[in-house]
């Protein structure tokens, strides 16, 4: 009898550990394909023939720096974790077009033993992000190195899919690049060299296409104030920065946003905003953590950086602002 009863006991023990592990194994797919929309250097959630044709006025929030482990040195991210379901619980309630979060998704780097488990707390957070909502993530320096190679960038594209690509939304050309190797190519001057060409094209199309904006993002910004200020760790060099901002003014890119900053900045290039948004994460500066909310109108885009305690119940859009 005895022999009997531990036959069943460990029978429904492996028949429900072998129903866990499924359940797991299914999640972690589900959550993994959340995360890898970005590919082929586009994004799937967006349907680029429907996409291309205005619409209407909508919003998006971007969000930076979610820095997962930078509060305690890698030790642990019970503040980041805080932080980032509280900008999904507005996200969820406020319901944008899309979100979008500029980089350093964690504070570990693809060789660091943390650097897993940051990203994985991160997908768990950001799943809760309702389905219906695309979620895109751009790679930051904490991403793929300061130094990026091939592969740093293909440890993040396992993780989050591809490191540059393009997206349209409701008539607006979205363009996600990889700054980390505009600040610095020596590790990887193929990958720069291959995002050049691509983004020459991209922004062929998004002009010959009649895009009603052409939209920049990634992590570092282009400058913080001023276009030819000198070279510093928050900025992209002025050898890469001056030639990327003649190209932009062709092609009348209408504003690039970016994080990096971990504070807020403001700047213009001629009609070109250079928009660097506030941490979700640790902040650095005096601006609380939080995120930007950018409304979308047809003739314009009007932008506000909120903290977490200051994020209004709901988004209005002004129609009247898109009567020419």
């Amino acid at each position: 009898m005895r022999t009997c009863l531990t036959s069943i006991v460990f029978f429904i023990a492996a028949t429900t550990w072998v129903a866990n592990t499924s359940t797991a194994e299914e999640t972690f797919v589900e959550v993994n394909e959340r995360f890898t929309q970005a590919t082929n250097r586009t994004f799937k959630a967006f349907d680029p023939q429907h996409e291309q044709t205005w619409q209407r006025p909508f919003f998006f929030m971007q969000l930076a720096d979610t820095q997962y482990g930078m509060f305690t040195g890698n030790k642990g991210f019970e503040q980041e974790v805080a932080l980032a379901q509280q900008a999904v619980e507005h996200i969820n309630r406020l319901r944008p077009r899309f979100v979008i979060v500029c980089g350093d998704l964690t504070n570990a780097t693809p060789d660091h033993p943390r650097y897993q488990a940051q990203v994985a707390q991160y997908q768990q957070d950001f799943s809760q992000v309702d389905a219906e909502i695309p979620l895109v993530c751009v790679c930051g320096n904490h991403d793929i190195g300061n130094r990026p190679t091939p592969t740093s960038i293909a440890s993040y594209r396992k993780n989050f899919g591809d490191d540059y690509f393009s997206f349209w939304v409701g008539g607006v050309c979205n363009i996600v690049l990889n700054s980390s190797v505009l600040k610095d190519p020596t590790g990887a001057p193929e990958v720069l060299a291959a995002q050049q060409a691509w983004l020459e094209r991209q922004l062929r199309d998004a002009t010959s296409a009649k895009a009603k904006h052409i939209l920049l993002f990634q992590h570092h910004p282009l400058f913080l104030a001023k276009e030819n200020e000198p070279d510093q760790y928050f900025n992209i060099p002025l050898e890469r920065r001056t030639p990327l901002l003649d190209q932009l003014e062709q092609a009348d890119v209408r504003a690039v946003f970016a994080g990096h900053y971990h504070r807020n900045a403001y700047g213009r290039a001629g009609a070109m905003e250079m928009i660097t948004t506030g941490p979700v994460g640790r902040p650095l500066g005096k601006d609380p953590s939080g995120f930007r909310i950018v409304t979308v109108y047809e003739t314009e885009i009007q932008h506000k950086y909120y903290g977490m305690a200051d994020v209004p119940d709901n988004i209005g859009l002004n129609e009247s602002i898109d009567v020419q």
